[in-house]
């Protein structure tokens, strides 16, 4: 694990980057006043609401609520965590990231570095072989057989595991990385017996796994002929886990355009196939069913997840899997749907024969989430016997338990009511013990405006309830600030100024950080005795950790303190 980025870096690192630089990239500002104005990126507008403040270093939309600094822009429009967003930022600014770490931590980030470097070596020694290895003919032809391009093949870096034994072995070898590395990274496989290595893949078409950053951290490689296992991955390593990786995802999240959907097939020729068609939003599971952290992972990216399945026994099955994984996840404003094949049909296969419009039309017309919910349920059952009403009852109340409060939820129970012939208030005890969504990574909750996505409040630290006000109600600075928008809000700015003292004084610590080592003992005191009358509340307990904060950083500005709370 790496270690932690230092703080100094952090507050650097804002005062260099210049906001209206960051987001002029994705979204086109007109200067008006102090600040420039442009159309909210993270929902459909058609007047301007989006304002960047260059002097204070932050955005904020009059319309959808979405604010914060150079770093905030970056984890909400492209999705990134926070340590993400500090890193692709240092990497604009031309900066190396420091960490704070351990001999342990340093040892793990080189070993972590040189396996991925390994990796990359393997991809580039695979798509070598597609072009020069003796049997690149064979290789080639299947490629053009399943109907790919060679511009599809070099976008996905598809290449071709030699049929010899020890091929890429004495490649590593060369490069001087040991066998027992080459077993570690799961490229070699070991004979206990014996002790004898060999490459793990042989006479396959390789299709390199990579990361959300496009690091290669796996392979699958895809048989030429019938033998079996026709798809063999990578073994799981420190690097990769099947059940939190998804094929194609770095691809789609890199295509053109604004990314709406995302399309969970089950191969890699599907994702390959359908990106060559013109459809760059599919991407694939490794040999597993889409798991709970498959979920979480695709409703950060997009609001709509479609779920694709052939039309045989193990479709259903693989829908029924996925239909118990994604029920947590449907807050409001997230949807889900699953489209079903024609029987013998897979996703490859039938693009080449409909092609681009046909298929995506049926990916709109996918069964949504309540209906297939309700088909599922329904199965078997003569609604209309009073036992089969009790029955669809018995099974549909576990499964609407698990979705997270909210309109949807609502809907599907009146929806259950109406087929059962009862009323919805007698369903809504039943429902008393639903869980909220689940905090932290299982489950964020996340709302959505339109297609984008945002957090009004930032995740890592839910207390800072009030994070809006502290970040914008400053006084002659906001009101400017609503009126260059084009908001009559002199009411709203009023009404700010009259909420309780203790928010004021919050407001004050985070706006004036500088102030707050020049209080004298007697102010000190009153700050105390001020805190300590709130702690019951959010706005005493947030108090507290600020003043804590100010106190360990003498230096601190209020970007470092956002920064620090994102």
């Amino acid at each position: 694990m790496a270690g932690r980025i230092p703080q100094y870096f952090i507050d650097d690192l804002i005062a260099r980057a210049d906001i209206v630089d960051v987001v002029s990239s994705v979204v086109k500002l007109k200067k008006s006043g102090r600040n420039w104005h442009g159309l909210c990126p993270f929902h459909n507008e058609k007047s301007p609401s989006f304002t960047v403040s260059q002097e204070k270093q932050f955005y904020h939309c009059f319309g959808c609520g979405a604010h914060g600094n150079a770093i905030g822009f970056l984890m909400e429009h492209d999705q990134m965590t926070y340590v993400e967003a500090i890193e692709d930022l240092a990497k604009q600014q031309g900066m190396d990231v420091p960490r704070e770490e351990n001999a342990r931590q340093s040892q793990q980030r080189q070993a972590t570095k040189k396996t991925q470097q390994v990796m990359e070596q393997a991809a580039q020694f695979y798509c070598e072989q597609l072009k020069i290895n003796p049997q690149k003919e064979v290789a080639q032809a299947y490629l053009h057989k399943r109907g790919l391009n060679p511009e599809i093949v070099d976008r996905f870096s598809i290449g071709y595991a030699p049929e010899a034994w020890d091929s890429l072995k004495k490649h590593l070898l060369a490069h001087t990385i040991t066998e027992k590395e080459q077993v570690n990274y799961g490229l070699l496989v070991q004979k206990e017996e014996t002790g004898r290595t060999y490459d793990r893949f042989r006479h396959r078409i390789m299709f390199p796994i990579r990361d959300w950053r496009g690091k290669v951290i796996a392979f699958g490689g895809r048989v030429l002929g019938d033998e079996k296992p026709k798809y063999l991955n990578s073994p799981e390593t420190p690097l990769f886990q099947k059940g939190k990786e998804l094929y194609g995802l770095y691809e789609a999240r890199t295509s053109p355009g604004q990314l709406e959907r995302l399309m969970v097939v089950e191969g890699y020729m599907d994702v390959v196939a359908l990106s060559q068609a013109g459809i760059n939003y599919a991407v694939a599971t490794l040999g597993t069913s889409a798991t709970a952290e498959h979920m979480e992972r695709l409703f950060k990216i997009v609001p709509e997840v479609v779920f694709c399945f052939d039309g045989d026994a193990a479709g259903l099955k693989a829908a029924e899997r996925a239909l118990d994984n994604v029920l947590p996840y449907m807050i409001d404003g997230r949807q889900a749907r699953f489209l079903f094949l024609p029987e013998g049909e897979d996703p490859d296969s039938l693009v080449g024969k409909v092609g681009k419009n046909l298929f995506e039309q049926r990916v709109v017309r996918a069964a949504p989430l309540s209906e297939y919910l309700f088909w599922q349920l329904q199965k078997g059952l003569q609604l209309e016997q009073p036992e089969a009403k009790a029955q669809l009852k018995q099974r549909a109340i576990p499964l609407l338990q698990r979705i997270p409060k909210g309109l949807l939820q609502t809907l599907l129970v009146q929806k259950l009511a109406e087929l059962i012939g009862v009323s919805h208030e007698q369903l809504e005890p039943l429902l008393l013990s639903v869980s909220e969504p689940s905090s932290g990574r299982s489950a964020p909750v996340i709302e959505y405006r339109a297609a984008a996505e945002y957090q009004p409040v930032p995740q890592h630290h839910a207390d800072i309830e009030h994070y809006s006000e502290i970040e914008h109600y400053t006084g002659n600075d906001a009101y400017e600030e609503y009126s260059e928008a084009g908001s009559s809000r002199e009411a709203d700015v009023e009404e700010s100024f009259s909420q309780p003292y203790a928010r004021r004084i919050l407001i004050w610590l985070v706006h004036q950080p500088g102030i707050f080592h020049s209080l004298t003992d007697e102010a000190r005191l009153l700050l105390d005795q001020l805190i300590q009358e709130n702690l019951s509340n959010s706005i005493g307990q947030l108090m507290k950790k600020v003043t804590e904060y100010l106190n360990s950083e003498p230096k601190a500005t209020t970007q470092s303190i956002l920064a620090h709370w994102y």
